[in-house]
């Protein structure tokens, strides 16, 4: 029904990428596990390692049309390099061929106190497409291109679908970090207060220091 595809550039510390790993591996249960990464990933599902290529969303979109063609399922479960996922994200089964997005996605920026959680809502890291029509619309954008983006520019737009709220699921909060190591360090979030804790991961302080910061 259903496989998890992991996508990485690989630019985050170790620390940080396998706590972000090992949660993965914890929650995901049965459901199988593809990871396509731009170094070698061991005992995470079936790696695919494509090389180091420039970080932009071009390259992030090549490497999930790599993905899907190793997914034989109808579906497809996103699992970003920087997001930490929550056990409601592994649970969902879609009812129609259709993309459904998490509707509880908040940030946790890599910068100064205060640290807070701030919403978003839906993102396009936390998220579920049908296979075979996704990868027939990445392939149709890439025709005529070059397999890797070489260049700094990066106007290549990923063709996820418009939100919609019949297609969506919730539970609890699935957190997104931001850090200097991203494509984008800032993202767009809605206007609802910052929150210095949230249900299931606790404190922003205290899960910013576990992620982000080394104890070495």
């Amino acid at each position: 029904m259903i496989t998890a595809l992991h996508y990485t550039s690989n630019r985050e510390s170790e620390h940080f990428s396998s706590k972000i790993r090992e949660n993965i591996l914890k929650l995901k249960g049965d459901i199988p596990l593809i990871s396509v990464s731009q170094k070698p990933l061991s005992n995470f599902g079936e790696n695919i390692c494509v090389g180091v290529h420039d970080n932009c969303y071009f390259n992030m979109c090549r490497q999930i049309q790599i993905g899907l063609k190793h997914i034989s399922t109808p579906f497809t479960l996103l699992v970003e390099g920087d997001f930490l996922y929550s056990p409601e994200y592994f649970t969902f089964t879609p009812s129609e061929l259709h993309s459904y997005y998490y509707d509880n996605v908040w940030v946790l920026y890599d910068k100064s106190p205060p640290n807070r959680f701030h919403f978003k809502g839906r993102s396009t890291g936390a998220g579920i497409i049908p296979t075979k029509q996704w990868l027939e619309k990445v392939t149709a954008l890439f025709k005529g291109k070059h397999e890797w983006r070489m260049d700094s520019a990066d106007d290549f737009e990923p063709p996820f679908d418009r939100p919609d709220p019949r297609f969506q699921w919730t539970g609890n909060p699935v957190i997104t970090f931001k850090t200097k190591n991203q494509i984008n360090s800032n993202t767009r979030t809605k206007g609802t207060a910052p929150k210095y804790s949230l249900p299931y991961w606790g404190h922003a302080q205290k899960l910013k220091e576990a992620f982000l910061y080394s104890e070495t």
